[in-house]
């Protein structure tokens, strides 16, 4: 399994050059721009989680769906979602990643060089 995560990985740099693979909320992104950032309203179901929410929150795996891919980083607890071109696993443009601890969504862009 961590072999074939792997050579997914490999194959999406090569895609894109030295690009970076997928942004990460609160750290330089120097390959995409934030766009929006929506946390949950604050009330009395919004509590602070105490457990995974992710039932594979041992693993990080890329599945895809035709040209739709997700990604789930239990270390980080993210989890990805992006569309890419046919025949390739890299972002084409967007990428959403929902942070699994406070529950905010982020939509990041590829900057444009």
């Amino acid at each position: 399994m961590k072999r074939a995560f792997l050579l997914v990985l490999l194959a999406c740099a090569a895609s894109i050059g030295h690009a970076q693979l997928l942004p990460v909320p609160g750290s330089q992104n120097p390959d995409w721009v934030l766009e929006t950032a929506d946390a949950p309203k604050p009330g009395p179901s919004a509590l602070p989680l105490n457990t995974d929410r992710m039932p594979n929150a041992a693993q990080k795996s890329i599945a895809s769906s035709g040209n739709r891919h997700y990604c789930w980083d239990a270390k980080q607890q993210l989890a990805y979602e992006w569309s890419s071109r046919p025949g390739e696993v890299a972002p084409d443009q967007r990428v959403t990643v929902r942070q699994q601890r406070t529950g905010t969504a982020y939509i990041y862009r590829r900057r444009v060089k």
